[in-house]
């Protein structure tokens, strides 16, 4: 059986207990919809929608259970304004975050107060020793 993508109207939400996969620990919950699906959820907390809510969400007729599908929020962040958001710019930016803040304390150790630019150069320089080695 395959997957499908649907979106229906909650009419009825049932804490269930929970579930392990070994590593954590998931709320279950049996979750009605308006167009006849009662389909098994797993949520950390709480499940986050509530009854007359509209959601999208995967179906997994095999196993009865589903999984919601949640928009990607439309705000602008800094990951999204640069190419495709995509993994590898994450983690450019997170490198560079890094850096600076090694930069900042390397500095603060420093009997000479530095410059901004002797702060951007020295992350500049952690940041390519990172990438390059």
């Amino acid at each position: 059986m395959q997957k499908t993508t649907q979106t229906g109207r909650i009419t009825s939400i049932e804490p269930m207990g929970t579930w392990s996969n070994g590593q954590q620990t998931f709320n279950k919950f049996k979750v009605g919809f308006a167009n006849g699906d009662i389909l098994s959820f797993l949520a950390k907390g709480e499940f986050k929608k509530e009854i007359g809510e509209n959601i999208t969400y995967e179906k997994n007729p095999q196993y009865g259970t589903g999984k919601v599908i949640y928009d990607k929020p439309q705000g602008q962040n800094y990951s999204a304004s640069k190419s495709s958001g995509s993994k590898e710019d994450t983690q450019t930016y997170i490198i560079r975050q890094s850096m600076i803040k090694a930069a900042i304390d390397y500095h603060a150790l420093q009997s000479v107060q530095p410059s901004e630019n002797d702060v951007v150069n020295t992350a500049r320089n952690f940041v390519t020793f990172i990438n390059n080695g």
